[in-house]
């Protein structure tokens, strides 16, 4: 197992990440429920599938920022604290 941690603005975003990725669920529900009841023509559809892409993104890169790094190596001629 890696010995790597998140830290606080980690955890906030994968919180985050995980809402938004809860949230695209319902969206893509009302997506559908659109789509059958009023057609590709009416302007709601789109934007419902709009909101599904934008939470999806969303929780995408919330995750990709909540990943743990290694840390970085001691820079050439810097003493070590």
């Amino acid at each position: 197992m890696s010995d790597l941690k998140r830290h606080i603005g980690q955890k906030v975003a994968l919180a985050t990440s995980i809402f938004c990725a809860l949230l695209a669920v319902p969206a893509f529900g009302v997506f559908i429920w659109l789509w059958l009841e009023r057609g590709l023509a009416d302007t709601w559809v789109p934007s419902a599938l709009a909101s599904v892409g934008f939470l999806g993104a969303c929780a995408v890169v919330l995750y990709v920022t909540s990943r743990p790094q290694p840390h970085l190596p001691p820079e050439e001629g810097q003493p070590e604290a």
